[in-house]
């Protein structure tokens, strides 16, 4: 009988000590919204320290992924008024890289730049310009902008978070400093690029929808 009552006993003290069921777990806490010490301005690519890839699902078996090496954009920088900052960049089409083996056998990287796709020789130039800015959290925001591509200009949305930046230092000889990534979305076809997509109800081609990514780090000169 004893050790019947040392059990209940020991349950009881247990279940006194176990978190109500029906507590309320604490809400989280706000995001705090970043410092920022990096100087307003106008700020440049840098382009040791930035890329700009894209993805497309290909036969539905893998998300394939190439990028361009050529490419530069100049950003109104306001940290105190995020509505009226204002980024441009452009791009060479020619400088697209697939990374396709054996080139001398297929060269991919012409290929895509060719006139099936990006006709480079025809369209030399990609143009992004951005026509509103909506911050959509403490380091984020979503960047509206004309995308001309291909001979065709689209919006397209840009969802960019701030990953910190600061003023000329001794160690950064460059200027000032600041980074972001971003992402986006777009059909290729809306641009005149609807070669290879799959036909519907079938996965057997290069899919419509292509992803950007993008990752840069943009410097404003201490001349500035």
């Amino acid at each position: 009988m004893k050790p019947v009552l040392m059990a209940t006993a020991a349950m009881l003290v247990l279940a006194a000590c176990a978190p109500a069921q029906n507590a309320k777990a604490p809400a989280p806490a706000a995001a705090a919204a970043p410092v920022v010490t990096a100087p307003a301005g106008q700020y440049h690519t840098d382009p040791m320290h930035s890329s700009l890839n894209f993805r497309v699902n290909h036969m539905g078996m893998s998300h394939y992924t190439a990028r361009f090496l050529k490419f530069n954009a100049t950003l109104d920088f306001d940290p105190k008024n995020i509505s009226a900052m204002k980024v441009s960049a452009t791009i060479d089409p020619a400088s697209l890289q697939t990374n396709y083996p054996e080139p001398e056998k297929l060269n991919f990287d012409k290929q895509i730049a060719g006139p099936e796709f990006f006709d480079a020789g025809k369209f030399p130039t990609m143009t992004f310009v951005s026509t509103k800015v909506v911050q959509t959290g403490p380091d984020t925001a979503d960047i509206t902008g004309d995308l001309t591509m291909h001979g065709v200009t689209k919006p397209v949305v840009l969802h960019a978070k701030y990953n910190g930046g600061y003023d000329k230092m001794a160690m950064d000889p460059g200027g000032s400093r600041i980074g972001f990534s971003a992402t986006g979305t777009l059909k290729r076809s809306d641009f005149g690029m609807g070669f290879g997509v799959p036909a519907p109800g079938t996965t057997m081609g290069v899919f419509d929808e292509v992803e950007i990514i993008i990752e840069t780090e943009m410097l404003r000169p201490l001349d500035k």
